[in-house]
């Protein structure tokens, strides 16, 4: 089996958040997040996994979308979530915060760790593959990292259902 890696670089996006956690949440604050992204399988016949430019092209267009947002889980039990006239209204307890809606990002994940971040990568990710022109018959698995900190990473492994 072969790898390939896209990491680094301009793979990354500065958004905010806050974790909800044994009962506890968070301060609002941000993170600058690094991504990579690894494809395994075996080579095509012309010796290659997938096209390097294209994966950081993907990445780079996930990274985009993700960058200089609050992101906000869409399917926390935690959190009571209410969007109205142009604004998110967020609720924990006794804490509110109401937000510009162009400022957030809701995204299909019951909490905004990095853990959640990079199976969310991952999906998008997965989807960009199934949506283009590429041949992935060879692929057996991705894996994404996401780095909220120096030497802070989550991984998410994902393997690409056999046909």
């Amino acid at each position: 089996m072969h790898s390939v890696l896209v990491e680094k670089g301009y793979l990354n996006f500065s958004a905010s958040h806050f974790i909800s956690y044994m009962g506890k949440c968070e301060r609002l604050h941000g993170h600058n997040y690094a991504v990579s992204a690894a494809l395994e399988g075996a080579l095509t016949p012309d010796a290659y996994i997938f096209d390097f430019v294209v994966l950081k092209r993907i990445m780079r267009q996930i990274c985009d979308e993700l960058d200089h947002h609050f992101l906000l889980p869409t399917q926390s039990a935690a959190l009571e979530v209410r969007k109205q006239e142009g604004e998110w209204e967020i609720r924990f307890e006794n804490r509110r915060y109401v937000l510009p809606a162009a400022d957030v990002l809701t995204l299909p994940v019951d909490n905004i760790t990095a853990e959640r971040l990079a199976e969310y990568i991952a999906m998008r990710l997965a989807a960009a593959l199934a949506e283009g022109e590429y041949d992935t018959s060879h692929l057996t698995a991705m894996t994404i990292g996401v780095e909220e900190a120096p030497g802070q990473t989550a991984f998410y492994r994902e393997e690409f259902p056999r046909a």
